[in-house]
């Protein structure tokens, strides 16, 4: 069981199974989707989320602490580290845009 991660700004469409993250689909797929310290700590991989945000774990302290600092009243709810996130469930369907 799968659930699909469609990229929108790069039309890329991946399933993937639970547990995979964000990070390693978006390397595995090709994506333009820029990454920095891959950790969580430089925000450079924010994204939204456009639909799914159901199938995926919730936000890390980390996470939130560092959306905190970088957004500066840009991000959204939908907003996440897509180096932070994993899919947590099968058999939906995940938005994400860059």
């Amino acid at each position: 069981m799968t659930t699909r991660v469609e990229i929108i700004n790069d039309f890329l469409a991946i399933n993937v199974k639970q547990g995979s993250t964000i990070q390693d689909i978006v390397e595995a797929s090709g994506s333009a989707l820029p990454f920095g310290c891959r950790d969580g700590e430089c925000g450079t991989c924010v994204v939204e989320v456009e639909s799914g945000m159901e199938f995926l774990s919730d936000k890390t302290d980390k996470e939130v602490k560092v959306l905190k600092e970088i957004c500066s009243g840009t991000c959204t709810p939908n907003s996440r580290l897509s180096c932070q996130m994993k899919v947590s469930k099968p058999n939906g369907l995940v938005r994400l845009k860059y």
